[in-house]
Order: C-alpha cells, then structure tokens, then sequence
C-alpha cells in the first residue's frame, strides 16, 4: 500500500509544486518588486535554508526516529507557507513567508526521499516510476492551467486564486502522507572511494544548480520588466520548460555518461541566448532548448548519486544541501554580476563541465587522470571545508565573548548610577 499511496503523493503535490514554485517570480514582478529585489528575497531565504539543511544534516539521527512525525509536519507548513504568499505580501509578511516556505522544503524533500528508498528493492523501483509518471503529469496540468488562467485575467486577483488552489492539493498529498506507514533503514557509513565521488559529484551539481538557480530567479522577471512582456508570455516559458521536461527523458534515457558533456554544453548557450534576444516570444523557444539540455545534465548528477545508494540517509541529506546552497550561490552571483549574470550563468555552466570531464571519471576524457584530479578536488574541499568550519566557530566564539564583555559593562554601569544615586540621595 505505501508504494500507491506515495506515487499518489506525486501526483497531487506535482500540481501544486509547479504552480507555486513557477509563479513566484511572476508573481512577484507583477506586484513591482524589480528583479535586483526579487534576488535579495531569494538570498535571504535560500542562506536561511542552506543553513537549515546543515543542522538537518547534523541531527539526522534523531529526525530519522521520529520520520513520519516530522516529515508530515514539514509537509503541510511547507505547503501551508507557500499558499499563504499572496495573502502575505497583502498584510506585509510576505519576505518571511517566502523565506519560511523555502525552509520548510528542505526536511520534506530530505525526509520523503530516504522514506522511499527505505522500500524494499523492486517496491523502490515501482515507486519512483509512479512518482516520476504521475508528477510529469500532473506537472503538466498544472502549467497549462497556469497559463489559460495567467493569459485569460487581468490583474493580481488570478495568483489568490491559483496559490489556493495549489495549496488545496498540495494539502491532499499530505493527508497521503499520512495515511503511508514509514519502516526507515539504515543506510552504511560510506567509506573513502565514496566519500571521493560524492564530493566532486556534489561540487559538479553545485555549479550546475547554481547557474540554474541563477536563470531560473531572473529570466521570468527580465521577460516581464526588460522586454516589457505580458505575464502569461513569463507564464508560457516555465509551461515550454514543463512540456519539454516530460518528454526529453526518453532521449537522454539510454545515452552514455560521456554524451552528456553535449547537454552541459547546451545548457551553457541558453543563457547566452537570453541575454541576446530581444523579442519576448522568443524565449519560449530557448525554454525548450534550455529544459532539454538541463534535463539530461540533472540525469547524469541523479545516475551519478544513484551509485551511493547504499548511503541513502547521508545521499539524501547531502542532495537538500546541495539544493538550498545551490540557490544560494547562483543568487549571490547574479547579484554581484548585474547586468551580466546570464553571462555569469554561462560561466557556472562551463565550470561545472570542467569539473565533470577533469574529476568525474565516468564522464572525464581520461580515466586515471580523472582519479587523480578527483583525489585533488577532494583534498581542496576537505581543507576548504575545515577552515570555513573553523573560521565560522572562531567568529562565533569572538561575538559570544563580546556579547558578554559588553552585557558585563552595561552591568558595571548600571551598577555605579545606583551606587551613585544612592550615595548622593541619602546625603
């Protein structure tokens, strides 16, 4: 019964994920925030999440004794929050419902993702052709419904209509959840050829994620603000993205590791494209091209994690990082980029195609060297990770004793006027 009731899961909450996620930024530039604004939002709440998914990471453990308590809870505030965003920007909170709905993402995505690979090994299988088929499914419904109702009303009324909508169906997929018993297993502690592969894997899909967190917060809004099309024309390109995404795995399915160097490569030149076409209608094509391209380079990152299986908890936990530090990254640099973020975007595309054919010897020209850049890349993030790890404690522990010193003066001060007072009252 689990397998049904969480292919089902997929199928109520790919509506609602598509037309929450892809309507923000629309949403968004529609109520006047300027793209510069929609980015500072986006790296307020994605360095709150990137932070969230490092504790989740630590506490796992106990997460994992308490799984459908706390995955179900995560599940419906997170789609509790991002219906509640319209309403919010109404009654002034809406910096942090955006930023709490981003958040609540990270221990749903972590928690839903061990609890079906806990599944037994034919039921996993099952289960995630289910999800796959019916999320691009509902997927698509949501994005056409988000069009014809984006292209057929006029003002800010319609995104009410939708975010409610969403979040009605985003409610039914966690009633599923509830009603689905969880049976976690443990997954094995991943020993050094895995912890090797996993980082410069992770680091792959961080540039990778990163210029597609970059595109995906700005192109919408640029369509709507610089080209100064209608809304539905925005709506039309994550519908094209949507469309394509369903069909394109049929391509990318069976092709080697190597032959995906050909879609980093493609989603490279979209942002490039973007940023030298002018006409609005246009961009619904690149959509196609880009949703192409980023679907098999996302394959080769999901076929590359799925060979640390064994590790699911650490995988799946490592992936949410991944994620909100992704966001996180690709935000900060379009801001620091201005008006040449796509251009900045191409760049992150093109390192993460230099770490894939250096470091990752499934896809690398040359197979020894790419063990030897790995265990090098490896090193680099290790000592990286350390000093970051080390600088941010020692900051911490300086504030804290600052804090202190400070609390203590005001204290002495406070102290010396009563003695004051009290000496000089009484004479």
């Amino acid at each position: 019964m689990s397998v049904n009731k969480l292919s089902l899961e997929s199928l109520a909450a790919g509506f609602y994920v598509n037309i929450t996620r892809s309507l923000a930024p629309v949403f968004l530039a529609a109520i006047g925030y300027s793209i510069y604004d929609i980015l500072w939002l986006n790296l307020q709440a994605y360095a709150a999440a990137t932070l969230l998914a490092y504790v989740l990471f630590k506490i796992r453990r106990i997460l994992l004794n308490n799984l459908k308590k706390v995955l179900l809870t995560s599940h419906v505030l997170e789609r509790v929050f991002w219906g509640l965003i319209p309403i919010s920007h109404v009654l002034g909170f809406l910096p942090l419902c955006y930023s709490l709905a981003v958040m609540t993402t990270v221990p749903t995505s972590s928690l839903l993702n061990i609890a079906i690979y806990s599944l037994e090994g034919e039921e996993v299988k099952k289960t995630l052709y289910y999800r796959s088929s019916f999320g691009s499914f509902s997927n698509f419904v949501g994005s056409i419904t988000a069009f014809l109702v984006v292209a057929s009303m006029e003002g800010t009324a319609k995104y009410f209509y939708l975010y409610a909508i969403a979040a009605a169906f985003g409610m039914i997929s966690s009633l599923l959840v509830s009603m689905t018993e969880f049976a976690v297993k443990h997954g094995e502690e991943m020993g050094e050829e895995e912890r090797i592969k996993s980082v410069n894997v992770f680091l792959f899909l961080l540039f990778l994620s990163s210029a597609s967190a970059l595109i995906g917060a700005v192109w919408q809004p640029y369509v709507m603000k610089s080209l100064k099309a209608a809304d539905y024309i925005a709506v039309a390109i994550s519908t094209a993205q949507t469309i394509t995404t369903i069909f394109s795995p049929f391509f990318w399915a069976k092709r080697s590791y190597r032959s995906f160097r050909i879609a980093i490569v493609l989603a490279a030149t979209s942002p490039l494209l973007i940023a030298a076409t002018k006409i609005p209608e246009l961009h619904v094509a690149i959509a196609v091209l880009y949703a192409f391209s980023m679907n098999g380079s996302s394959m080769l990152a999901s076929f590359l994690f799925a060979e640390l299986s064994k590790s699911r908890e650490v995988v799946a936990f490592f992936l949410s990082f991944a994620s909100s530090l992704s966001q996180l990254t690709g935000v900060a640099v379009a801001i620091f980029a201005g008006s040449l973020m796509f251009v900045a975007s191409a760049f992150l595309f093109a390192f993460s195609l230099l770490i894939s054919i250096l470091a990752i010897p499934e896809v690398a020209y040359d197979v020894e060297k790419a063990r030897i850049y790995s265990r090098i890349f490896y090193g680099i993030s290790l000592s990286a990770y350390t000093f970051s790890i080390t600088l941010t404690t020692e900051t911490a522990l300086l504030a804290v004793r600052l804090a202190v010193l400070f609390t203590v003066f005001l204290l002495l001060t406070f102290l010396y006027r009563v003695s004051y007072y009290l000496i000089h009252g009484s004479a």
